[in-house]
């Protein structure tokens, strides 16, 4: 042995060495560096040179001499951090918008599963078994999209790093590497925007950016299938090499054969469906080779069985189960992954931000023992942590104005959740003082770290999990196929079938299974093309064991996996349950009783503080006077919400207040309700719910679209605007983000070209964009003719009317609507960015986020809120825009909803009394 003392931080003097050489030590490499080491002799020296990011760490002697010196150089430059910067960023770019491409491909999992299976209509006979077959098809997108999402994350680090995972798994020359790298992230592109740029075309970035994307997107295609290949090929090595292997496969020839197939299969199912424990143990002693209990103190928990293990117990009896006691490792135990904590080490942010599922080794006794003052810091920082985040936790519950019992049922969940890992620690610390207070003459470091032991209790029968699997054929893979081509959801069912076809050949033949199983990755070096003890062999060895371990760690297993799994899992549920909600309440939901006005009282103004587009004009003709049009639009906007019966009533009210006809208002709905019905027939069904008004001395027509009121509106939502939406955020937490901006309208469309024809049909705009054409295209002396037509609408009804207006090309208002700028090319017909900045107008209240969903267009008005800061949400309330435009551009005439009066107490103190107020107070005119 040799122990390290630390001199300097870049030097390290290695003592009780024996007389020799760097070359001549048995130096070996483990799996888990990054690169092999190399070795070289300089004049009088002699040194080994390993590699850790951008640094080298050079193990240096000289020749007869018995010190080593360790030292750190960095390699890298600011020239080379740019463009890994720039490789990293573009990867990033890519992998945001698979990202992207998978929430959507959830989407419209469940929109089809709502439309193909007949229950967005009652009208139409439920399909139980394209229902239960979709459903079914939900496991395999979930594992396959996290897979890939983890696939993208190595590809973004490998694109950091210099492609080294890449140059492991290709088995190419490095040299062939790096150009081909350089040739996809530099070359390619940057020729492509230079030819455009000779050739003066003007959108030559945005060609550039689209090059550039599909460059990188066949690289990560490339790296994927590489991946997958050696991961499935590392199990079936594992189980045909590996020295701890119950069946011998010598007689099997060539690489691949049915019969290792079946072993992993077999293997799979046997590691899935067997019952497991686990233990807990506290080690707290000596690091040597000697048994444990003569030189260390173990503190054991009882064994813990898992609930669904419990319930294979009692299959034992009639032979489908079988009792065992066999181990199962990680392959951060095979490969030794385990961290010291010394007092050089030690971090506070470090040992509070760690992975507490890694196992780190604390030195406790000894030259690099922890300090006491360590030790503590530790606990009370851990202690601190707990205690602050659910101090700030429940003060932004507090300032949410959450119940007080809410608040309470949540603290106690958190404090309860925290005793058991504060208990933990409390342990160690006892044990901690334990090894302190024991006096020992020896030198040797003392270590105090915990493992948790995993075994297996049970274990199935091989006809059974035969059984089990070929049900699990049948019903994940056959029937959701089935369902999904029989209901016409032929890009989505094409999808799947490539999906779970790769997900399940990984899951299946799973390398890091068969490492579980087998505890050991020694072995598989012969079959190597090069053996015995020579360098090559070593360093092909060393390849072998690198980029397989890399596999499991980075990719086939981890938190990385397990995090995409929990992100997709959220979505998926949080889209059930939005479409469970719309089943259960229809899609006639969301209609609302009229609001009670006053005239007696009236809003003077903000006068040369009024908003610029109080008056809307410029080729709009509003429904009455161009005085109050900007005031009449939001509340046309809010009328597609009121229930028919009190429509003619609403208007009548607002327009003709003060009891005479000069502006008389019809509700088309008869005309609007018999066009819709011969439309639904030949095109299917649609949720959309929108009124058709008249104004028949003015010669406008108005075409109002109710906004989200039920799952259904709120599924069309994510429909229209989840791609674009989700783009901007890929935009918004990338570095120079908006450079990227011209091409997310193409990486959008593409992402939705899995939408199924169907579920294009019944888009909601597809129903509004057809109205608004038919209404327009009246002759004089039909029923609905009027000369100018106006779309308008709140929330969802928006953006439909934004839609509607720059496809049918009509003059559009929305009040807190989504845009369409970056979604323009998923629509059909799509819309040309001229028809977005000529025919739409968007009301946007400030701290609104849906009017900001998709990027804006030219022509918007915002608008203030004046709700407090913890209550966002009602910024988006179509009454409260309509109070405030009334308050800043005065109310000229209109009258004033009573609801304004519950909002903040300047819509109170505005109020001015109006021609028509005999001395009445606002308690007579609105309390009543």
């Amino acid at each position: 042995m040799f122990s390290l003392t630390f001199q300097k931080p870049d030097e390290v003097e290695i003592e009780k060495m024996p007389k020799s050489t760097l070359r001549n030590l048995p130096f070996s490499d483990h799996f888990t560096l990054s690169n092999p080491s190399s070795t070289l002799k300089l004049q009088n020296n002699e040194s080994k040179v390993f590699i850790v990011g951008n640094s080298q760490i050079v193990l240096e002697q000289e020749t007869g001499s018995d010190h080593v010196l360790a030292k750190q150089m960095d390699v890298g430059s600011a020239g080379l951090f740019l463009m890994r910067a720039s490789y990293a960023l573009i990867a990033f770019l890519m992998s945001g918008f698979l990202f992207v491409f998978c929430v959507q491909l959830i989407l419209f999992l469940f929109l089809g599963l709502a439309i193909e299976s007949g229950l967005t209509s009652s009208e139409e006979e439920f399909t139980f078994l394209v229902f239960i077959g979709t459903l079914f098809a939900i496991p395999a997108y979930l594992f396959g999209m996290a897979n890939a999402m983890t696939l993208a994350m190595a590809f973004i680090t490998d694109a950091w790093n210099g492609q080294k995972f890449l140059k492991t798994i290709l088995k190419w020359d490095s040299v062939l590497v790096d150009w081909l790298s350089m040739g996809v992230f530099v070359f390619v592109p940057f020729l492509v925007g230079a030819v455009y740029l000779f050739a003066t075309v003007d959108d030559w970035w945005d060609k550039t950016l689209i090059s550039w994307f599909t460059c990188v997107f066949i690289y990560f295609l490339i790296f994927s299938a590489v991946t997958i290949y050696h991961e499935i090929d590392g199990c079936f090595q594992l189980i045909r090499y590996s020295k701890n292997r119950e069946e011998s496969f010598d007689h099997v020839k060539g690489r691949y054969s049915l019969e290792i197939v079946k072993a992993a299969f077999l293997m799979k199912m046997k590691n899935k469906l067997a019952g497991k424990a686990y233990f807990d143990t506290t080690v707290c002693g000596k690091l040597d080779c000697e048994p444990v209990e003569k030189t260390q103190e173990v503190k054991q928990s009882k064994p813990k069985y898992l609930f669904l293990s419990r319930l294979t117990l009692p299959f034992v009896m009639c032979g489908l189960y079988k009792t065992v006691h066999k181990p199962l490792r990680t392959i951060d135990e095979i490969s030794g992954h385990t961290p010291f904590v010394t007092r050089s080490t030690w971090g506070l942010d470090t040992i509070y931000c760690r992975n507490r599922k890694t196992r780190y080794i604390t030195v406790v006794k000894g030259e690099s023992a922890l300090t006491y003052k360590q030790v503590i810091s530790s606990l009370i920082c851990y202690l601190i942590g707990l205690s602050f985040t659910l101090i700030v936790f429940v003060a932004f519950m507090v300032w949410f104005e959450l119940p007080a019992g809410a608040i309470g049922v949540i603290c106690a969940a958190y404090i309860i959740w925290c005793f058991w890992s504060v208990l933990n620690s409390a342990t160690l610390i006892n044990l901690y003082d334990k090894v302190m207070d024991q006096k020992s003459d020896s030198d040797e470091s003392e270590v105090l770290y915990q493992v948790r032991e995993r075994f297996k209790i049970t274990e199935p029968s091989d006809n059974f999990c035969w059984a089990v699997l070929f049900l699990e054929f049948l019903l994940l893979f056959v029937c959701p196929v089935g369902a999904l081509f029989h209901a016409g959801n032929i890009p989505v069912g094409i999808l799947f079938i490539f999906v779970s076809v790769i997900t399940f050949a990984r899951r299946y033949c799973n390398s890091t299974v068969a490492l579980e199983e087998l505890g050991t990755m020694d072995g598989i070096e012969e079959d190597n093309e090069m053996t015995g003890e020579n360098e090559e062999a070593k360093e092909e060895d060393w390849r072998e064991k690198h980029r397989l371990g890399l596999i499991m760690r980075e990719i086939s297993s981890g938190r990385k996996n397990d995090f995409w799994l929990s992100v997709f899992a959220f979505f998926i549920l949080a889209f059930c349950g939005v479409f469970m909600v719309a089943v259960w309440k229809g899609a006639d939901s969301g209609a609302v009783e009229g609001w009670t006005y006053t005239s007696k009282f009236e809003y003077p103004g903000s006068g040369s503080l009024e908003y610029t587009s109080c008056t809307i004009g410029q080729n709009i003709v509003p429904p009455d006077t161009t005085e109050t049009s900007l005031t009449d639009f939001t509340f046309l906007a809010t009328v597609a919400y009121k229930s028919p019966d009190i429509t003619n009533t609403s208007l009548e009210t607002w327009f003709n207040h003060n009891g005479t006809e000069t502006n008389k208002t019809v509700d088309h709905e008869d005309m609007l309700q018999r066009w819709r019905s011969q439309y639904e027939q030949e095109r299917g069904k649609s949720a959309v719910t929108y009124k058709y008004l008249g104004f028949p001395q003015s010669n406008v027509g108005v075409v109002t679209i109710r906004g989200t009121s039920n799952g259904w509106d709120a599924l069309s939502d994510a429909q229209l605007w989840s791609a674009a939406s989700l783009a901007q955020w890929i935009r918004a937490i990338m570095p120079l983000g908006n450079i990227f901006t011209p091409v997310l309208t193409y990486l959008v469309e593409i992402v939705s070209a899995i939408e199924s024809k169907h579920l294009d049909e019944v888009a909601f705009y597809k129903q509004t964009s057809a109205f608004v054409n038919y209404v327009k295209n009246l002759q004089e002396g039909d029923e609905g003719y009027y000369q100018n037509i106006i779309v308008t609408g709140h929330s969802l009804g928006g953006g439909l009317a934004m839609i509607s207006g720059a496809q049918q090309e009509v003059p559009s208002i929305a009040l807190s609507g989504p845009n369409a700028v970056i979604s323009r090319r998923t629509f059909n017909p799509p819309i040309a960015p001229g028809a977005l900045e000529r025919y739409t107008f968007n009301i946007v209240p400030d701290r609104d986020v849906v009017p900001r969903l998709d990027d804006l267009s030219q022509n918007y008005q915002r608008i203030n809120c004046r709700s407090g800061l913890n209550d966002p949400l009602s910024c988006h309330f179509g009454i409260r825009s309509m109070c405030e435009v009334l308050l800043t551009c005065g109310s000229r005439g209109r009258p004033i909803p009573c609801d304004c009066l519950n909002l903040e107490e300047i819509y109170s103190s505005s109020l001015i009394p109006s021609a028509t107020n005999v001395g009445e107070t606002l308690e007579d005119v609105c309390v009543n």
